[in-house]
């Protein structure tokens, strides 16, 4: 873990150290902001056109056509899946999902405990309505179903994940589970976006050993061989403490669509460009921005991701197409997302959280914490401790499990 005392002094001397893998850190920034520059554009005239930006596949064709969907999702960071549930299925669920929620008086409970999670309160819209549960039957078996754990074993296989020795970085057979929220968004909702923001560390990728080694390629001037999708030292990543900070290593963050929703519903927004962490990174050495400051980015809270500095990536911004219930988005944990600032369609916008999560060392440590917190009916490790579903009627128990929900549980 790391310490948060004296961090704008660390910040100073790692911001010297990162200037330095460089010949010329303004030139290095330059030839980035150029690559990204030209993949502005080239999203700017396909969304001017009314063309796909975002990569798609059906879940029953993941294996056809490999090559160019591979290549899209490398290029941009994202994909969605489409069909992985059937609609009728997941409508029940999302039925299901409001029962749990009202008989067990959530809302109630959220009321008296909503000033515990503080993760979002630097974005320009606050706490979103998303909701602290994680044990719900209905997420439970979404995340142990057969069709999940086929999405995200392909979802793996984009990564290269052995190091130099061909020894395993993680294993993409083998999937843990990464429990996470709900979202319930109403229609008419003005208040509940999330401005644009990366999960998964701010100020740690620049000032953590694991992270500096991730992006070395970037630091150091050879932008052009540098791999997103290359898991070497991912693993190692160190974090600052604060709720909703992840303690795994995700290849994809995602979530599965309980109700159909697109553009203008309050959804999911992509820079959908693999490589954009690189401007994010080597824009805050630049000369114009204060030494202890990491283009306003702040320790324990998400990466912010803003007009002053990244204007140029800002002009990146998609929202995702729409979704129909059963349907499931993919995104790089390095890619910029956020979600659109105002419901205006007519029903709920509701997902379910999940994130590719496999097996390595790292993440079988969170795993064996969570399967305990799991048993207690408690928050997982990752989430400030809300723990509303302990004495919840309907939640799920160890007796729910399949052998394969268990597997991913570390039970």
């Amino acid at each position: 873990m790391i310490k948060l005392n004296n961090i704008e002094d660390r910040i100073i001397k790692e911001k010297k150290i990162l200037k330095n893998k460089s010949k010329n850190y303004k030139k290095n920034f330059l030839k980035i902001q150029k690559y990204i520059e030209n993949e502005i554009l080239k999203i700017e005239e396909l969304k001017k056109n009314n063309s796909n930006i975002i990569p798609e596949v059906k879940f029953n064709e993941l294996n056809i056509h490999q090559e160019k969907i591979v290549n899209e999702v490398k290029k941009r960071g994202c994909i969605v899946i489409r069909d992985v549930f059937d609609d009728d299925k997941i409508s029940k669920m999302n039925t299901e999902l409001e029962s749990y929620i009202e008989e067990n008086n959530y809302y109630e409970d959220q009321k008296k405990k909503a000033d515990i999670d503080k993760y979002f309160s630097d974005l320009k819209s606050g706490k979103p309505q998303i909701f602290g549960l994680y044990w719900s039957k209905v997420q439970v078996n979404i995340r142990q179903s057969v069709e999940l754990d086929k999405s995200k074993k392909w979802l793996n296989h984009l990564w290269q994940y052995k190091d130099n020795n061909n020894d395993l970085i993680f294993d993409p057979n083998n999937e843990l589970v990464y429990a996470d929220r709900v979202r319930r968004r109403e229609p008419g909702d003005s208040t509940l976006g999330l401005s644009p923001h990366c999960d998964a560390g701010s100020v740690e990728r620049w000032i953590d050993k694991g992270y500096q080694s991730v992006y070395e390629k970037i630091f150091s001037d050879d932008f052009e061989n540098y791999d997103p999708f290359n898991a070497t030292f991912r693993n190692t990543t160190q974090m600052i403490e604060s709720p909703a900070v992840s303690h795994v290593f995700r290849t994809f963050q995602g979530w599965v669509a309980l109700t159909e929703q697109g553009p203008g519903d309050g959804t999911l927004q992509l820079i959908p460009i693999a490589k954009s962490m690189a401007f994010i990174l080597t824009r805050a050495l630049m000369d114009d921005v204060d030494e202890s400051n990491l283009c306003d980015s702040k320790p324990a809270r998400a990466l912010s991701i803003n007009r002053k500095y990244h204007g140029l990536l800002l002009r990146g911004l998609v929202s995702i197409p729409k979704m129909k219930p059963g349907d499931t988005v993919w995104w790089h944990p390095d890619v910029v997302h956020a979600v659109e600032d105002m419901h205006s369609g007519e029903g709920y916008s509701n997902v379910v959280y999940v994130g590719s999560t496999p097996y390595c060392k790292k993440n079988l440590e969170y795993s064996k914490k969570q399967a305990q917190k799991f048993l207690e009916g408690k928050s997982p490790p990752d989430f400030a401790p809300e723990d509303y579903e302990v004495n919840y009627k309907n939640r799920a128990t160890l007796c729910d499990l399949t052998s394969l929900g268990k597997k991913q549980l570390a039970l």
